[in-house]
């Protein structure tokens, strides 16, 4: 049985998703707080979490994600808003979600969203291992990748590699155009599945 972690401090809505899942044969944990949140994260494996970005914490969901995107256990994220702010967005698409859904949602489309990201989850980590494609790709690019997928932002990378923020925007690029992909969580994806 898959296992699902809501990540949601409106409790009504959590407890609302947590019923409507278990009915549809999903075992679901609730973290109704950024501490529960990341005891959870910490300590148990998910098939795939479902976080609402705006929590009333410390924390907002997305940074609850990127402090735990390195860990492949937690399976697909769908991150829930009411805002559909284009710099939230665009924060939360540094962090590879599955999906973003606007509230209020429909839980049949919540649930049509989880069932395909459960089954692609496989192509994101089952390597390909396609070399003709990673040999196309200098050591710089391989580096600014496997950074990439840790979910830091380009100006942390640069920093790290102790090159401009605007140099690592070019490497991004050139990659993009080497392997034929356009968004940030496309070349995630591209490492995760090939092992970089």
């Amino acid at each position: 049985m898959n296992k699902i972690l809501i990540i949601e401090d409106e409790i009504i809505i959590a407890e609302s998703l947590r019923i409507f899942l278990k009915k549809n044969s999903y075992e679901v944990s609730i973290s109704s707080n950024v501490d529960k949140a990341v005891e959870s994260l910490q300590h148990e494996s998910y098939s795939g979490v479902i976080c609402d970005i705006n929590l009333q914490d410390r924390m907002n969901g997305i940074e609850i994600i990127q402090k735990f995107h390195q860990l492949d256990q937690h399976g697909p994220v769908i991150f829930l808003t009411a805002y559909s702010n284009p710099q939230v967005m665009e924060y939360a698409e540094e962090v590879t979600p599955y999906a973003y859904i606007l509230k209020p949602f429909n839980n049949q489309q919540l649930l049509t969203t989880l069932n395909l990201a459960l089954k692609n989850r496989e192509n994101y980590i089952q390597p390909t291992q396609d070399t003709s494609v990673t040999e196309k790709l200098s050591k710089r690019e391989v580096e600014i990748l496997q950074s990439l997928a840790t979910g830091k932002t380009n100006k942390v990378i640069g920093k790290e590699l102790c090159i401009s923020k605007l140099t690592v925007d070019t490497h991004v690029k050139n990659i993009k155009e080497k392997l034929q992909l356009n968004k940030k969580g496309e070349l995630i994806r591209f490492v995760l599945s090939n092992r970089l």
